[in-house]
């Protein structure tokens, strides 16, 4: 019994001598599988991280035209006239106080 060769031995014997070819083949198929897996998850990743951005860049969108309002609101004619009456006590001159200047 000590003469016939167990069946992991027989198998491996089988594959280095025979099945050299379907072996190189069976490597490059499950090195295949593993870069398509890592591709799909950095795929997945990069588009999460734009997602992301995108998201960032609406927000960021928003706040700009929240601003821009602001400004057009604190910088209305009427609103810097009432504060310079109210805060600075400031009158708009009449013609016979008005100089014009011109070049």
């Amino acid at each position: 019994m000590s003469s016939n060769p167990g069946l992991t031995k027989q198998i491996a014997h089988d594959l280095i001598t025979v099945g050299k070819v379907p072996l190189v083949l069976f490597v490059l198929v499950l090195l295949s599988a593993l870069g398509v897996v890592y591709t799909t998850q950095q795929t997945r990743s990069v588009i999460a991280a734009n997602d992301q951005l995108l998201m960032e860049r609406e927000r960021l969108d928003v706040e700009w035209r929240n601003q821009l309002l602001e400004e057009h609101a604190l910088s209305e004619h009427s609103r810097v006239e009432g504060m310079a009456r109210q805060d600075q006590d400031m009158i708009r001159p009449d013609s016979k106080r008005e100089i014009i200047v011109s070049q």
